[in-house]
């Protein structure tokens, strides 16, 4: 018989976040009777989901607190949370710096976590129902909790960047870690880096993480024109860490004619527009914003693209917009951050330094044309790669085998 997914999600299927779930969710849907989504928070617009998904969203405000009694009911646990925040916080400090916001964060998870015990919890059943918190992250603290008054609660985590690494998080660490990984089952990594890592730091619990891919569906083999333009294309939020400053500044040294496109947008939208409108004539550049995932594989489909340039710091997983473009079989000039390197390498594209320098993405981009990247057998061979370790139903499948083994074996 067919178990049941709790699958508990920051925004999706709301708005554009979390779009990598968009590829696992129909796989989930086959091997599980049912899956129920509950988003965190229900913003923006509801985007398609299988026959036998359902939303539901038992916490109506997430950021409403316990109150006094409800904290005094749960003192045994608020002492727990508070014990996991001195170990984990690097300093005194650093704890007391962010204080105030870690208690009314506590007070938060409290309500969250007795709102799902009455709500949700008298339908669990460990023998049927799977929970799955998409981070190792807000929910899984929640569930933490629930299950330290809940001991037959079973559930397990993705991890996928900054849910794994400290230094993406406000004075380099991760409040409730080590509560949330007393309690969660397994932690899936999404990149094997990201594993290692979580092997450094928590020595003891090695045997808890496990790697276990995104995956992209295919789409089929991007149109090649290896004439006109240097047709660029990127995709990912506008915002410090991805860097789409550094591209425009690489692209201001471009002697080649260029047509960049780019997805996404962000807090520094604004910023990056400007800059990119003061790049020279030969270098043309399409901001498209924010669009659903179904649309930006649409323009892969039926728009020839050269490379595909990532230059994000601070990445977490193997980016899906990389596993996207090489699935077209499109190649990549990407930085070394998180998982990047796993995909890319000399059969798929250039691996930069983690800190490249403007004037050598330049380099690399009037070159292109005349490189091994540039012919059609290179791009076929860049789509081989993807379908050896990134295609969807292979790499979801797969976690689906891991999950119900351990959850069948109860341990």
């Amino acid at each position: 018989m067919k178990k049941e997914l709790w699958l508990f999600t920051t925004r999706f299927p709301h708005g554009f976040r979390e779009a990598f779930l968009e590829n696992e969710l129909p796989v989930l849907c086959e091997r599980f009777e049912r899956v129920l989504i509950f988003p965190e928070h229900a913003e923006g617009a509801l985007r398609p989901i299988p026959s036998n998904a359902e939303v539901r969203q038992p916490v109506k405000d997430p950021f409403k607190s316990a109150g006094p009694i409800l904290l005094l009911r749960y003192a045994n646990v608020v002492r727990l949370l508070i014990a996991s925040l001195w170990k984990d916080a690097p300093s005194f400090s650093a704890l007391r710096q962010q204080w105030s916001y870690l208690r009314a964060r506590m007070a938060q998870i409290i309500r969250r976590a007795d709102v799902l015990q009455d709500t949700l919890m008298p339908d669990y059943d460990p023998a049927r129902v799977v929970v799955y918190s998409y981070w190792t992250h807000d929910w899984a603290t929640v569930l933490g909790v629930v299950r330290q008054r809940m001991p037959n609660l079973r559930f397990f985590s993705r991890a996928h960047g900054f849910d794994i690494y400290e230094e993406q998080n406000t004075n380099g660490w991760i409040p409730f870690r080590s509560f949330q990984l007393k309690h969660v089952e397994r932690v899936y990594c999404a990149s094997r880096t990201g594993m290692e890592h979580l092997h450094r730091m928590h020595s003891a619990r090695t045997e808890q993480f496990t790697l276990a891919r995104l995956g992209t569906s295919d789409h089929g083999l991007a149109p090649h024109d290896p004439t006109g333009p240097l047709r660029i294309a990127s995709c990912s939020f506008i915002i410090p860490r991805k860097r789409l400053l550094l591209l425009v500044e690489a692209l201001a040294f471009v002697r080649t004619p260029v047509r960049w496109d780019h997805f996404g947008g962000g807090e520094q939208e604004e910023e990056v527009r400007l800059a990119a409108a003061r790049l020279p004539e030969h270098i043309s550049v399409t901001f498209h914003g924010m669009m659903q995932n179904n649309a930006i594989m649409e323009w892969y489909q039926r728009t020839p693209v050269d490379v595909f340039v990532h230059l994000a710091r601070l990445e977490g997983g193997v980016a899906v917009a990389i596993q996207e473009a090489t699935s077209f079989g499109i190649p990549v000039i990407a930085a070394d951050s998180g998982g990047v390197r796993e995909l890319v390498n000399d059969r798929t594209g250039i691996l930069l330094a983690q800190d490249p320098a403007p004037e050598q993405v330049a380099a690399l981009l009037d070159d292109f044309r005349q490189s091994p990247m540039a012919s059609a057998d290179f791009r076929a061979g860049v789509r081989m790669v993807w379908s050896e370790g990134f295609e969807a139903r292979s790499t979801f499948h797969a976690l689906v085998d891991r999950i119900l083994e351990v959850h069948g074996s109860g341990t």
